[in-house]
């Protein structure tokens, strides 16, 4: 599968990134494999550093549903439904983190078992533009990088 661009990021992109920033500066980059929505189907072995959630779910027989895909920018409508169409039904939060480090927000210095996340200059940038948005009662899947914001111009000495 292609990673989903920046542009077509919503709640679950967005939501993850936050988490992922709270991560890197309280807690190293080390990601607790319990907060993420991970698909056993296609990654048996958990991801993260703590197990034992996702583990205790599947030990009680849940297991992956389509409804737990992610969401893209334009799955909620503005009367209220849904678009259906707009949600990947694999796609879990690793394939986030991969797309987020696809475009340039992250950097994974870890393995696929366990994630040791980084934060590069422009994600840096971008969580304070998400920071910003949410301080100010937006929700994950409504921010959007408009196009001013989208690059810092560079200043010439």
């Amino acid at each position: 599968m292609d990673s989903v661009k920046i542009e077509d990021f919503g709640k679950e992109h967005w939501s993850l990134f936050a988490y992922l920033e709270i991560r890197c500066v309280d807690h190293k980059g080390t990601v607790n494999g319990a907060h993420l929505r991970h698909n056993p189907a296609k990654r048996p072995a958990v991801v993260g550093s703590d197990t034992r959630g996702i583990s205790a779910l599947v030990a009680e027989g849940h297991s992956w549903k389509p409804g737990y895909g992610t969401r893209l920018k334009g799955f909620w409508k503005d009367e209220g439904g849904t678009d259906p169409s707009r949600q990947l039904p694999d796609h879990d939060d690793i394939d986030c983190m991969e797309d987020l480090e696809e475009a340039g927000l992250i950097k994974n210095e870890g393995s696929g078992l366990n994630p040791l996340i980084r934060m590069t200059k422009e994600g840096s940038r971008v969580a304070g533009l998400l920071r910003e948005h949410k301080a100010n009662g937006g929700q994950f899947a409504e921010f959007e990088l408009v196009p001013e914001k989208v690059k810092m111009k560079e200043s010439t000495p």
